[in-house]
């Protein structure tokens, strides 16, 4: 049956689970840690014996130079072999990298040791006999020690490794849950605050539409919309292919590659910046447009344009329909009347406050439905980031449940606080 503990409980659950096992763990740490401790102290003594055994012959041998010369080497020895058991290894055995330290540090310092009697040895070499016996066993008894550790390592180490990920895990996810519920509260307000918007929104359309609603505000209105459509006309029909040649022949100009009068130059870079505006701003027969254009057809004559054959035919055909056919008297004399249309409105003063209230009310709802968009926007990459962190701390979550139960051998199912993976 699947054991339901809370996050919180999983460390204590676990290792009370496993308290036999981290028990005889625990107890072989402590064994291996108390018997490095005493065997580096009985190896500090038998150093200590030595090293007082060796004074004692040098100041006592001294007639006898190999004797003596033992002795002094012993002496330099013991000096050696003191200074490396000045401490203990300085390693908790109790976590798997101290293990692995403690381990490594008992290792070393055997082996250490034994270099440096190995370097003295055959300067003792025949005196000390049982005296350098006695050592070996000492420095060996510590390497066996060592092995002893390192074989713990490799037995019960993967236990303290697998509890101490457990550790690390339970750890991870309070992060997680504490991110999770982070960003589900910052979505949650956002949400609240995009909701708020659209009663707001729908006023401000109300508005709006009640000024609209008005004779005057819908008559401008038919007169703008009438006015976009003959500029978009014009555009496409009067300007069409013109476009690309009016500005290469300006910058010509500019460059003195081309002479243009100063009063055609001006014009036509005012048709270039406002073509609409300009054009609907001329007098009847539009003649600055067309003196723009008899002046481009020149420069086509003269080849200065360099326009490909084709090209060249359109332009020339496009320019012959506004000069000489006179095509855009139509858009004119229409986008004239609505201008002066328009003009009368807006002499009104009570028209005109009714326009400025309309262009207001647009100006209002436009900023709350762009302000609504950004917060819908913002929403969406935000509930995407919290969908995918929810994920991410489910499936994290499994895997230290299975972790767990191949750890104590029993089915295990995290519970987390606050639903925290649930939608």
């Amino acid at each position: 049956m699947e054991s339901a503990v809370k996050l919180d409980e999983l460390e204590p659950w676990l290792k009370d689970a496993l308290r036999v096992q981290i028990a005889n763990v625990n107890k072989a740490i402590k064994k291996a840690k108390t018997d490095v401790d005493s065997q580096i102290s009985s190896l500090r003594e038998v150093t200590a014996d030595l090293a007082a055994k060796s004074e004692k012959d040098e100041s006592e041998k001294r007639n006898d130079r190999a004797m003596y010369k033992a002795a002094k080497s012993v002496s330099r020895m013991c000096l050696e072999l003191q200074r490396l058991l000045v401490v203990n290894p300085p390693v908790d055995p109790h976590s798997y990298e101290g293990l692995r330290q403690f381990s490594d540090a008992t290792a070393k310092l055997a082996s250490n040791a034994a270099m440096v009697r190995d370097r003295w040895i055959g300067h003792i070499r025949p005196y000390y006999i049982l005296d350098t016996m006695s050592l070996n066993a000492s420095i060996d008894k510590l390497r066996r020690l060592g092995e002893q550790a390192w074989s713990l390592l490799s037995k019960d180490g993967n236990l303290l490794r697998r509890l101490e990920e457990i550790h690390a895990r339970v750890e991870k996810t309070r992060e997680l849950v504490k991110s999770l519920e982070k960003q589900s509260d910052e979505f949650g307000h956002m949400a609240e605050e995009a909701s708020s918007l659209r009663p707001r929104i729908s006023d401000a359309e109300h508005q709006m539409e009640s000024v609209a609603s008005n004779p005057k505000i819908a008559d401008l209105r038919k007169i703008d919309n009438r006015l976009r459509e003959l500029r978009a006309e014009l555009l496409s029909s009067g300007f069409r292919r013109l476009g690309r040649p009016l500005r290469k022949l300006e910058a010509m100009a500019g460059r003195g590659e081309y002479s243009m009068v100063p009063e055609i130059r001006e014009r036509l870079s005012e048709y270039l910046r406002r073509p609409f505006t300009t054009f609907i701003h001329e007098d009847d027969g539009y003649p600055h447009l067309k003196s723009v254009l008899i002046d481009m057809r020149r420069s086509v004559d003269l080849k200065k344009l360099l326009l490909k054959q084709r090209e060249e035919r359109k332009v020339l055909e496009r320019i012959e329909n506004v000069v000489e056919k006179n095509t855009l008297n139509g858009i004119h004399h229409e986008a004239t009347m609505l201008l002066n249309e328009r003009r009368r409105y807006l002499h009104d003063p009570e028209c005109r406050e009714l326009v400025t209230a309309y262009k207001q009310r647009k100006l209002d709802l436009n900023k709350l439905r762009s302000e609504h968009e950004d917060l819908e926007h913002r929403s969406k990459l935000l509930s995407d980031k919290v969908e995918l962190l929810r994920s991410s701390l489910a499936q994290f979550t499994r895997e230290t449940e299975k972790l767990a139960e191949r750890l104590s051998g029993k089915p295990i199912k995290v519970e987390l606080d606050h639903g925290a993976l649930s939608a």
